[in-house]
């Protein structure tokens, strides 16, 4: 196998992840009017190439991706139909609450889902305050980059998920997304309190608006959660030998879902939440170019995974963490991946649904390297970038790209080094 792959193959998926780390943040409005053409120059060759060597490579990537943009579909509009109203006057305490329920939702609605439900009212709650940029730092820190009980949480645990991960085998990193999120809010407390007492003049949002509940419109759409949560079972529920009927059969759901989803939210609620389909689009578009050049580069990980010298679970969660701050998490997620299933021999390997293997402990480092470093930089998750632009749109003046770093280096960092030291030492 080693010898049909040809190194330059890596070279467009490397391509890819560059495009899309470095155009969105420096040239915005050149990838918003070129990005399709720019990853269709990277794509379209591996796929030639792919489709020559194996024709079942190609036809497998396409399968997952549209399995994967089709749950991000519905994850979207289901995020996209609940409407939050009332405004809490905002103090430390209201706004950990903001904090915590966001970091129980990303588990249940993805990350994009529950950022997309929970950052309007936060901006509206704390509307007039002196300093409340850290509000959302925090809030990327956590809400939008912490789920990683579930493979809806965040893209890399759906890539496992596709990959062959079992279901529900992310709940074994509880400890880890506990700890990291009760670190992380207890020291969000303390720099909020620290903000909140330096501020004199703030008095919070309207007192009109002050005396309205807090209320979910369109929880109905939390009704379609375990239809999609079914959705992704259907692997595990059907025989392997009715694999094209059982991927049919899903994503048939998952686009039903995301119909009656859309039929029936009001056009107010998706007004008041502003909603489109445009950032989808762009992550469709971001991902085909991923999954179509990814194709080859995971081969060769897979080939020469004894070559790259990432045999302990620091290593793996370190470096995978990296990566995926500079690269983005998901694809990040499926180098590593690939790079783990040729590592380790021993009583610690669990079977995947497509009967592969891969060492477990390599697997959870990667996933929490891959996931909680998704933070560090404004690139290194989807929603980032998007909470930004949301933020910046009201009035909020956000840090930009280095001033970010300052932030997530002094606050987050350290808290994934702890978390680095206690759970992936070995």
């Amino acid at each position: 196998m080693r010898t049909q792959i040809p190194l330059w193959s890596a070279i467009p998926f490397l391509g890819v992840v560059l495009s899309v780390a470095v155009f969105p943040t420096f040239f915005p409005g050149f990838w918003r009017r070129y990005n399709i053409l720019i990853l269709a120059t990277f794509a379209i060759p591996v796929l030639f190439l792919s489709a020559a060597i194996d024709p079942t490579w190609v036809t497998r990537a396409f399968t997952d991706y549209v399995s994967f943009v089709c749950l991000m579909g519905a994850l979207f509009s289901i995020g996209g139909g609940l409407y939050v109203s009332g405004t809490a006057k905002a103090n430390p305490i209201t706004n950990l609450g903001y904090l915590a329920l966001g970091a129980v939702f990303a588990n249940l609605l993805g990350t994009l889902g529950a950022s997309m439900i929970l950052v309007r009212p936060l901006l509206r709650s704390n509307r007039g305050r002196k300093h409340e940029a850290h509000v959302f730092i925090f809030f990327i820190f956590v809400v939008a980059n912490a789920g990683i009980l579930t493979p809806v949480s965040n893209p890399p645990l759906l890539m496992g998920y596709l990959m062959g991960v079992p279901f529900f085998w992310s709940l074994k990193l509880f400890p880890v997304w506990l700890f990291l999120i009760t670190s992380l809010l207890g020291i969000f407390v303390a720099v909020d309190s620290y903000f909140y007492l330096n501020d004199p003049d703030f008095r919070g949002p309207l007192k009109a608006e002050s005396k309205q509940k807090l209320h979910i419109t369109g929880r109905w759409n939390l009704a379609l959660i375990p239809v999609l949560l079914f959705g992704l079972l259907i692997p595990q529920l059907i025989p392997n030998h009715l694999e094209i009927w059982r991927e049919a059969f899903q994503i048939s759901l998952l686009v039903a879902v995301t119909y009656v989803s859309r039929l029936l939210t009001p056009k107010l609620i998706s007004s008041l939440n502003e909603f489109s389909w445009e950032p989808l689009k762009e992550v469709a578009v971001i991902f085909a170019g991923i999954f179509a050049t990814m194709i080859p580069a995971l081969k060769l990980l897979e080939a020469n995974e004894l070559s790259l010298g990432l045999t302990t679970t620091s290593a793996f969660f370190w470096i995978s963490g990296i990566v995926s701050s500079l690269l983005d998490n998901a694809p990040a997620y499926a180098a590593f991946f690939a790079a783990a299933k040729g590592l380790g021999r021993d009583a610690t390997m669990i079977s995947l649904s497509n009967g592969q293997t891969i060492s477990e402990p390599l697997l959870f480092a990667l996933t929490g390297g891959t996931v909680f470093f998704g933070a560090l930089t404004y690139i290194g998750n989807v929603p980032n970038l998007l909470i930004k632009s949301i933020v910046e749109e009201s009035g909020v003046k956000m840090p930009s790209f280095f001033s970010y770093l300052i932030w997530s280096i002094g606050f987050l960092l350290p808290v994934l080094f702890l978390t680095g030291i206690i759970f992936f030492e070995h």
